[in-house]
């Protein structure tokens, strides 16, 4: 027989009911802080429940029709109890490994890019030998394949780390499903620090020989949205459209599905002399085509491979060394050059790039030559102010040629990019 308490749990007030089972173990439902009519409603309808697990019959329909509508932690604990029906959708998913991950990739349609939840549960795969039931799996299992990747398959210990971190959120989820009993990834610990050695910066001298070997006028408008706009690619340059650019008032809008989770879809950029000059260019040549495209970039509208690949053979030309995660040091290169000038506070290059001020400490910001020289008192990387002692808060950046602006010369608007009054943007 049930009963309803009003209790004090360790500071939680509320209602809790306790039963014993068939198996006459004591076992308790706690329904949390409610009015004492919801508590009693909940106390008869389980009351209803557990009288029938007891003798083996149906309840009432008053209480199957309550139990149906029911959700969340409730419902949960109710089924775990197995008071009422596990749901048919969770009766349906694999009970394994590998065939649930697997599963769970396939119905996340949200995800750009599912392919990196793929690798992941294809070298857990392989590290495992074979399928295994999701209740098996164990904590020594999840630490094992967390060195196997590291000391075998010598990823970097954030790819690795990165691997686990994508297992555990699946794994989260098969724990919410009530498929497993605990997450065994939770426990693994993992470095997640960016990898330095792979950062590049891509100074004056480097990003005017690839311009220069873009050859076709919209492969120079990507590259300079990557390195004198700090877009990211392809994801915010695939989708800017010419109707986000507001010439007039000399700044642009940038879309950003990353940041869009977060309530921040959207950003808005200054449009800086050097991208200005390869947009007027690329608008000019798309109207004298007859081109209706909306999109700023209308013609690589594929993969990220392809972008990536064509843009390797445009660094081999343009005479650069290959580097690493390109379109990534491309912005990454901005944010250091814009930060080095002394001329914007932090905040303002935060809202630029979309992201904060601490990621941009982790996976942004560089230590250049440039720093070195001007340190030892030098005149390196364009610091023509490093021997006579000025500030190098103003224009420090290399005398450009002649189809580049003669200065980075902006207003500050501060924090005032826009109003919610401006209709345009």
């Amino acid at each position: 027989m049930a009963s309803l308490h009003k209790e004090n749990d360790r500071g939680r007030k509320g209602w809790r009911i306790r039963y014993r089972d068939v198996n006459k173990r004591p076992k308790s439902i706690w329904l949390g802080q409610c009015s004492k009519k919801s508590a009693n409603d909940a106390f008869r309808h389980i009351s209803e429940l557990v009288d029938a697990r007891a003798n083996h019959g149906r309840p009432d329909n008053a209480t199957v029709k309550w139990a149906e509508k029911l959700d969340g932690k409730l419902r949960d604990r109710l089924e775990a109890l197995d008071l009422i029906e596990v749901s048919t959708a969770i009766q349906e998913l694999p009970k394994t490994v590998i065939a649930y991950m697997r599963a769970y990739i396939k119905s996340r349609t949200d995800w750009k890019k599912p392919e990196n939840y793929k690798q992941a549960v294809d070298k857990l795969e392989t590290h495992l030998g074979k399928d295994i039931p999701l209740t098996s799996l164990t904590k020594g299992d999840a630490d094992r394949w967390h060195r196997w990747m590291i000391d075998t398959l010598k990823l970097s210990t954030n790819t690795a780390g990165q691997n686990v971190k994508r297992c555990r959120q699946m794994m989260r989820q098969a724990v919410a499903d009530r498929l497993a009993d605990e997450n065994v990834f939770s426990e693994v610990k993992i470095d997640l620090r960016s990898d330095q050695s792979k950062n590049r910066f891509i100074d004056d001298v480097a990003a005017e020989a690839i311009l220069e070997a873009c050859g076709g006028q919209e492969w120079r408008t990507l590259f300079a949205l990557c390195r004198f706009g700090g877009l990211r690619c392809p994801s915010e340059v695939l989708r800017l459209k010419w109707t986000d650019i507001v010439w007039d008032r000399d700044r642009f809008r940038v879309t950003s599905p990353k940041t869009a989770r977060y309530g921040k879809g959207e950003r808005v950029v200054p449009l800086f002399p050097e991208l200005r000059i390869e947009l007027e260019a690329l608008l000019e040549l798309q109207q004298s085509r007859g081109d209706s495209s909306p999109y700023v970039i209308g013609t690589f509208r594929d993969t990220e491979t392809n972008l990536r690949k064509r843009f390797a053979k445009i660094v081999e030309n343009a005479g650069v060394e290959a580097f690493p995660k390109p379109f990534m040091a491309l912005r990454a290169s901005r944010r250091t050059e814009l930060e080095r000038t002394g001329r914007f506070p932090n905040h303002v290059l935060n809202d630029w790039f979309g992201h904060s001020g601490a990621v941009a400490e982790t996976h942004y910001l560089q230590t250049t030559e440039a720093d070195f020289t001007e340190a030892a008192g030098g005149n390196a990387g364009g610091n023509k102010h490093a021997k006579t002692g000025e500030s190098a808060s103003k224009d420090d950046s290399p005398k450009p040629n002649k189809k580049r602006p003669q200065s980075l010369e902006l207003v500050d608007v501060g924090r005032t990019l826009y109003t919610p009054e401006d209709s345009n943007l």
